[in-house]
């Protein structure tokens, strides 16, 4: 698991606030270019690796707080939703905008009282 974006990931949530793909990018220095595929897919199997340890461990997706930049309202990829299911973290009849806000929600409730 990449320890840095971890780290970084726990801090932004600890603020409530979110984070943008390219903004974790920069400061976590990955120097990934996503225009790339396979520069996509290197950060949602990070995002992927600390999703699936927050859920082992029963805490929220905490990549849910990594965004589109000039989405509004906010978004993150669709893959999220994807492993979100894989996962079994959906609850019955929850869209995706709802499990999105409410995995938000849980994680700063998580790591706000850290």
């Amino acid at each position: 698991m990449n320890k840095l974006v971890y780290e970084k990931l726990k801090q932004v949530a600890t603020e409530k606030k979110l984070i943008t793909y390219s903004e974790l990018n920069e400061t976590c220095g990955l120097f990934l270019d996503f225009e790339l595929a396979k520069d996509r897919n290197e950060l949602g199997r990070i995002l992927g690796e600390i999703s699936e340890y927050e859920v082992k461990h029963k805490r929220p997706m905490l990549s849910a707080i990594v965004v589109f930049k000039n989405k509004h309202p906010p978004e993150p990829a669709y893959g999220f939703y994807n492993f979100a299911d894989e996962l079994k973290i959906r609850k019955k009849g929850e869209t995706d905008q709802q499990l999105f806000f409410r995995q938000i929600n849980e994680c700063f409730e998580e790591w706000s009282e850290k």
